[in-house]
């Protein structure tokens, strides 16, 4: 016999204090009773049961207390094997990650964009078993065939451009892989999905899409791009904003190549979709894969512990029903009918077979009530941040549709930046840029800027690197949200400011680099002559005429990028999740700005066994992934079969 939480079993220590208790007490009554009364005249005055059957009764109470612990221990004894039959198709998402598919002629690039496709597409294939191949100039297996589309869904999100070091993108090495994969599985046919921008038609793929047709492998094919195209980003970080180029150093532009892309859907009976702007039409995926054939197989034996709570219990219960007949009270007898019937009903042996848990149904009793859509708007309305980000997090956690989703993740990345959890606004404000909307997409792109900045400024003493980067990326968004809202000033001159400042940072580090430690004292100074602006500010708070001029103009920036304390100012109608102008002055809801100031104070708090803050650990640690994803680019790549490493 087994228990789901043995350490329940120890509250099986406290009957021998409870049987000290009882005796004690039961020697103190005694002593009482002979000091007050004569004893000629005490069994006239005291009515009381004899001493055997008190304690019998004790006896049996502290027994039916043993067995109801016992019980929320949850005993389990034997095991229920039942085996899991699984029935679908085979289906292998193929996605090109070659360079090329960092252009970002479609928005955000098209890499990504495949990825978010292939997710949407695994919503539609619930009961298929799906695989995954990345393949640039070679192809890998990601994930093998599997009904675990959590897992898969992890291997998509984990692609990017150095999942395959060799460039190039070749179609028939993934064609091939699903091929060798398909043979190991008895079904008559199966589905290849296909991502990519296509490549150059050749003889070879001509030769696998005639195999696979002869293999009964129908090939769904999905055009990524645009016919302009556009040139492709370099993605490494030291060369931001410089193109990838050949071997002559000319820039190169990338354009959809759709015709290998339709040869083979043709070849296969399949079809060939582009991929824009919009989602892939899922009815059309659904009646192209329903022509294949479902196969079922035994998935997986379930082994599941049966429950043996109601046999403690239901002695418990006897116990207890004992004890209350032994004391020849009415009441008693009168209750003992209910609670026959409450023991029949918790032994019954279906409770065994419904897999009952103790512990959910105690926990079900104190659940807090589920997060309302009206209720998180409410408190960000009413400016109660840290319960609206609680709601809106729950609202995303329950996987809302895309019509509201977008909407939730903007309001939890603004509630999120107004407490000061800068880490959470940021990914909040990202999941908001996957929407199709326009508006929200400038809003999030507005988010995101502010929120990075803010991150990058707080550990900037300690993490100078990782400010640089999360400045960086502030920058860019700024110009993405300028892209979509061109007239905003306020939004040009916040992107300048942050410019200004990541400028003088680089500059500041470049020299620490360069002059080592004798330096040290001399890129301190030009450092804190880097933040003339700032002491601007605080001369134009002291009432100094000479705060005025560039300090003031800087304040103006660093106001509306909600960094500077304790001023006022009167603030425009904002929409949904864009970031405001600095309110730490104003005078908030009562507890609002404690709470607030609380939870930024413990993100600060230095945790004596690592020597880091929260917020310092989180930094840490994201600059390890930066260079460990530097590292990934700068190993040396394979030569591309045709010298196109793109």
């Amino acid at each position: 016999m087994t228990f789901a939480s043995p350490h329940l079993l120890y509250l099986l220590l406290a009957l021998p204090i409870l049987i000290g208790l009882r005796w004690w007490s039961g020697q103190r009554a005694q002593s009482i009773v002979s000091g007050m009364t004569a004893p000629r005249l005490r069994e006239q005055l005291v009515t009381r049961l004899p001493s055997g059957q008190a304690w019998g009764i004790f006896v049996l109470q502290l027994l039916a207390l043993t067995c109801f612990i016992i019980t929320i221990a949850q005993p389990r004894w034997g095991e229920d094997k039942t085996v899991q039959m699984e029935s679908g198709r085979n289906v292998i998402i193929a996605i090109d990650t070659s360079r090329s598919m960092l252009s970002n002629d479609i928005t955000p690039d098209r890499l990504t964009r495949a990825r978010l496709a292939a997710q949407d597409l695994l919503a539609t294939l619930t009961s298929d078993r799906v695989g995954l191949i990345a393949f640039a100039g070679n192809a890998y297996l990601q994930a093998p065939l599997t009904t675990d589309h959590e897992a898969v869904i992890e291997a998509i999100q984990s692609l990017d451009f150095t999942s395959v070091p060799r460039g190039g993108s070749d179609l028939g090495k993934a064609l091939k892989l699903a091929m060798e994969t398909f043979e190991k599985s008895p079904a008559r046919n199966h589905g290849l999905i296909l991502f990519s921008d296509g490549g150059e038609p050749n003889e070879q793929i001509r030769e696998l899409a005639q195999q696979a047709t002869k293999k009964n492998i129908l090939v769904l094919t999905v055009g990524v791009g645009t016919d302009a195209g556009s040139l492709i980003p370099d993605p490494d970080p030291e060369r931001q904003g410089d193109y990838i180029r050949d071997r002559q150093g000319n820039v190169v532009k990338t354009k959809l190549e759709s015709t290998v892309l339709q040869e083979i859907a043709t070849t296969t009976r399949g079809r060939y979709l582009k991929l824009g702007s919009q989602p892939l039409a899922a009815s059309v995926v659904r009646e192209l894969l329903s022509a294949l054939q479902a196969q079922t197989n035994e998935a997986k034996q379930l082994v599941k512990p049966i429950e043996r709570f109601q046999w403690p219990l239901s002695m418990g219960v006897l116990l207890l029903m004992t004890a209350w007949f032994i004391r020849s009270s009415p009441r008693a007898r009168r209750m003992a009918p209910a609670l026959a019937l409450l023991s029949l009903g918790l032994s019954e042996p279906n409770a065994s077979a419904a897999g009952f848990d103790w512990n959910h149904k105690i926990a079900s009793i104190f659940s807090s009530q589920e997060a309302d859509p009206e209720k998180a708007e409410e408190a960000l309305k009413n400016g109660n941040h840290k319960l609206a980000a609680d709601l809106f997090g729950k609202l995303l956690d329950d996987h809302p549709a895309d019509t509201v989703r977008y909407r939730y993740a903007q309001a939890l990345g603004y509630s999120s930046h107004q407490i000061k959890d800068y880490d959470r606004s940021v990914g909040a404000f990202s999941d908001a840029l996957e929407s199709p909307e326009a508006e929200v997409q400038e809003q999030a792109h507005q988010g995101l800027a502010h929120s990075l900045y803010d991150q990058g400024d707080r550990v900037l003493a300690k993490q100078p690197k990782f400010t640089l980067k999360a400045w960086r990326d502030s920058v860019k968004h700024f110009d993405a949200a300028l892209k979509l809202d061109p007239e905003n000033k306020e939004l040009e001159e916040n992107r300048d400011f942050v410019k200004k400042r990541l400028e003088e940072l680089q500059k500041q580090m470049d020299q620490q680099e360069q002059q080592g430690n004798k330096g040290q004292k001399g890129d301190k100074q030009k450092g804190q002559k880097g933040e003339k602006g700032e002491e601007g500010d605080e001369e134009g708070e002291d009432g100094d005429p000479n705060g005025q001029g560039k300090g003031n103009k800087d304040r103006s920036r660093k106001e509306s990028l909600g960094k500077q304390k304790g001023e006022k100012e009167e603030k425009e109608d904002l929409p949904e999740g864009q970031i405001q102008a600095g309110d730490e002055g104003k005078q908030d809801e009562p507890g609002e700005g404690k709470e607030q100031a609380q939870m930024a104070e413990e993100g600060e708090e230095t945790n004596d066994a690592t020597g880091f803050s929260r917020n310092e650990a989180r930094a840490f640690l994201r600059t390890y992934a930066d260079d460990h994803k530097k590292a990934q680019l700068v190993r040396p790549r394979d030569p591309a079969p045709n010298g196109k490493d793109w």
